[in-house]
């Protein structure tokens, strides 16, 4: 005799599902009037509150660039979301070559790590300073830290993008 047992299928977390239940929260930055954004920018609770806090004064010990750091986030944000194009490795790159990439976005003073959902679709996830993170090699536990919280949604394998290249993450 064979018992079959039903399985209630939970269908895979969409962005919108993501939005509604918290786990991300939609940045926009102001445009001039005749730009539209073009891409996609969101920030987990934790990034947005780190991002607060550059936005309220907050710097590194030490300055590398010429702009404040908020102004340089303001300006790599402004790029990203009007569609400019950004200089690979130097603006962003993958952490490392493999499936499910965790990402950087770049400016000489901040480091922002998360993933794309979609091509033109970032998550921001982490943020610190360049030279805390180069002094202290950081990269692999924010990329650790970014694939446990896409399995913990749910997401490692429907909203994240496979490709490393510029091209599967970025429109020209």
């Amino acid at each position: 005799m064979f018992f079959l047992k039903t399985m209630i299928v939970q269908p895979m977390p969409t962005i919108t599902d993501l939005v509604n239940n918290g786990a991300i929260v939609k940045i926009d930055v102001e445009l001039a009037p005749h730009d539209q954004p073009l891409r996609l920018l969101y920030g987990t609770p934790q990034f947005i509150a780190w991002l607060q806090e550059i936005l309220d004064g907050a710097g590194p010990a030490r300055l590398l660039g010429q702009p404040s750091p908020a102004e340089q986030i303001d300006d790599l944000f402004h790029s990203f979301l009007s569609g400019e194009h950004l200089v690979f490795t130097r603006q962003f790159r993958a952490v490392r070559a493999e499936e499910n990439a965790v990402w950087e976005l770049k400016t000489p003073d901040v480091r922002i790590f998360g993933w794309f959902m979609a091509k033109d679709c970032f998550v921001a996830v982490f943020g610190n300073w360049t030279d805390i993170i180069k002094d202290h090699d950081l990269y692999r536990g924010y990329r650790i830290a970014i694939r446990r919280l896409r399995r913990e949604l749910d997401i490692d394998a429907t909203l994240c993008v496979r490709g490393v290249a510029p091209d599967d993450v970025l429109s020209v």
